[in-house]
């Protein structure tokens, strides 16, 4: 087993050691990549810690078996905005969501998962000139497949989320790492989603 999770760790950041720098919320890496990101949905949720405090949810989080991030009804909206269509990958190893979550209460974590060692391959869809193509987020989870990062809120109020879509576009926008068959590395992050978590009653 640690054979196994060692070899994936290895792929993970070598996928990791590839991605452009990350941009800042609202904007992409190169900046002439021709994508918009949002984050879109319900932005009201309910506290649910299973029953333990704050604190010990927080021990939780922190320990070898994480609990569970919260369910979310959420999705990545990613918006065409060059006045031709684009291939865009939306899924594969090379593709990452990276979530950040901030306020008070938020806390994330990295758990120790394995993962098959099978490098699957991006796919990719055509998105139209001024098209759109949406990305399901349904709980706090991102990074390597969806499955490497989580994020929590551990006490009930205001929060912001980030997401940061790590892909590739062809044509390749100018100043874009090679990712062959035409396609670039770009990064693109949203603005800030607010979020309202309210006390379970």
């Amino acid at each position: 087993m640690r054979t196994l999770f060692a070899l994936v760790l290895t792929a993970a950041l070598a996928v990791a050691a590839d991605q452009p720098k990350a941009p800042e919320p609202g904007k992409a890496v190169p900046d002439t990549t021709p994508l918009e990101l949002t984050i879109e949905g319900t932005a009201k949720y309910t506290l649910d810690l299973g029953g333990k405090t704050a604190d010990e949810f927080a021990k939780a989080v922190k320990g070898e078996r994480v609990p569970p991030a919260p369910k979310v009804d959420l999705k990545l909206v990613v918006k065409n905005t060059s006045k031709e269509d684009v291939q865009l990958w939306t899924s594969g190893d090379p593709v990452t969501s990276s979530l950040t979550l901030k306020g008070k209460g938020a806390l994330s974590a990295k758990p120790n998962l394995a993962f098959t060692t099978d490098y699957r391959l991006p796919t990719a869809v055509k998105v139209g000139a001024g098209k759109t193509v949406e990305l399901p987020i349904q709980s706090l989870t991102g990074g390597f497949r969806g499955a490497s990062e989580f994020s929590y809120w551990t006490q009930p109020g205001e929060y912001e989320l980030v997401a940061t879509l790590t892909t590739a576009v062809s044509p390749a926008p100018k100043g874009a790492e090679d990712a062959g068959e035409g396609f670039g590395r770009v990064q693109a992050a949203s603005r800030a989603f607010k979020i309202v978590v309210e006390e379970k009653k």
